[in-house]
């Protein structure tokens, strides 16, 4: 219930736009439907995703008399039914040959590092040791920031100097991390501008020297997007997984009035598992997927 309940703080706008355009106890014309369409489309949820959910809203065959719970409860169940393949089992995978390495890649901005001392800490409560990189050796706070986190979960952090070859780090400390037979890493790397060709080479760069170590890693490359950013991401996302690879999504800042729609258009059109989602600046406010809450939350139907 509590992620219900933050969802539903932040998707209030959405939730309010779309209950505004649906009669109470009457006929839906094609123009409701129509103005339907158009609040999804506002809530960032596409033009394609959009049209596919209100021509499953038609093909309900909705009698004259429906309410605006009914209309709420069906659309939220459909909404659920295209994201529910995309939920995640765990945050946690069980993993016999370790360490399970994860590497996460985003914009400036994102969360990353917050992100992933939130996965470290959840690895650790679930018994499970890990070892934090600090991979984005282009900027000293990044460093100091996980630094911090490291401290405060008790979770240890390998790094070095501002400025250090970022694929050599990594390299260094999964091997550390092999020779400590450690469970989990998790590795940071610099915020790269999805324009900046010579910026994603580099991170190219990092999953070779990664699979010189183990051939079947990074296990997971999480794209890490800011949920203020809406339609947007569907940039971000695109060069990342054509040039990476990615195959998991964490969507933060959720708890920030976003918008929310883009975890539907996302998931259909890259089929990608969201791993999890922010919704808080918490430790614990890093929380899986879950495809009813979000659903609901997102056009404001609640049982």
């Amino acid at each position: 219930m509590e992620l219900l309940s933050k969802l539903k703080n932040a998707f209030k706008k959405t939730s309010d736009i779309i209950a505004k355009v649906i009669p109470g106890k009457s006929t839906i014309s094609e123009e409701i439907y129509n103005d339907l369409e158009d609040a999804l489309i506002q809530a960032d949820v596409g033009v394609q995703t959009a049209k596919l959910l209100i021509e499953k809203l038609k093909s309900k065959k909705i009698s004259a008399d429906i309410s605006v719970e009914d209309v709420q409860r069906i659309l939220a169940e459909e909404i659920s039914e295209l994201v529910r393949p995309y939920e995640c089992n765990s945050l946690v995978e069980e993993f016999d040959k370790g360490p399970r390495i994860i590497l996460v890649v985003g914009v400036n901005g994102t969360g990353k590092t917050t992100s992933i001392a939130k996965l470290a800490a959840q690895i650790k409560s679930a018994g499970k040791s890990c070892l934090m990189i600090a991979g984005d050796t282009f900027r000293a706070a990044a460093v100091e920031q996980l630094k911090c986190w490291g401290d405060k979960l008790n979770i240890e952090v390998f790094y070095r100097n501002e400025s250090s070859d970022a694929a050599g780090l990594i390299f260094d400390g999964i091997k550390k991390a092999q020779e400590e037979k450690i469970d989990f890493v998790l590795i940071d790397t610099a915020g790269r501008l999805q324009n900046r060709d010579d910026l994603i080479g580099e991170l190219e760069k990092i999953k070779k020297v990664i699979k010189k170590l183990d051939p079947s890693a990074p296990h997971h490359t999480i794209l890490a997007l800011d949920g203020l950013i809406g339609q947007s991401s569907t940039v971000q996302t695109e060069v990342f997984f054509n040039r990476i690879g990615i195959d998991r999504l964490i969507v933060t800042k959720l708890d920030s009035s976003a918008k929310g729609g883009m975890i539907i258009s996302l998931t259909q059109k890259y089929k990608i598992p969201v791993l999890a989602i922010g919704i808080g600046e918490g430790i614990e406010d890093l929380q899986k997927f879950s495809a009813e809450d979000y659903s609901k939350a997102l056009v404001g139907f609640y049982d």
